[in-house]
């Protein structure tokens, strides 16, 4: 079996770590509906503006979401539905499992 590219294992895991907080996750899912305005995120998140920026560039730095201005408003999207994908990867199905074996090993014996 071949190894992967390093590099190609260093972009999923920053990928892995951008998505890996609640609000970027939140964040990708609220563009679900399409491009969505910065001020219409913020109150989504009921975070202060320059937090929810921060999540914004993280996801744009990873290259899942884009940014475009429109007058004095920042729209956001996805950049691509494969990243839905990847976040509707853990489906319920997958999470009772995980979350079975996960308290299996927290479980005093």
């Amino acid at each position: 079996m071949e190894m992967p590219d390093e590099r190609a294992l260093e972009f999923k895991a920053r990928v892995f770590k951008v998505l890996g907080d609640p609000n970027r996750l939140r964040i990708v899912d609220f563009l679900r509906d399409g491009e969505r305005c910065q001020c219409e995120i913020i109150p989504m998140l009921d975070q202060s503006q320059p937090t929810v920026s921060r999540h914004l560039r993280l996801l744009e730095e990873a290259g899942l979401v884009r940014s475009r201005r429109d007058g004095n408003r920042m729209l956001y999207q996805v950049v691509d539905e494969g990243v839905f994908e990847i976040v509707d990867i853990l489906g319920d199905d997958l999470m009772r499992i995980l979350s079975h074996g996960l308290m299996s090993k927290l479980a005093p014996i």
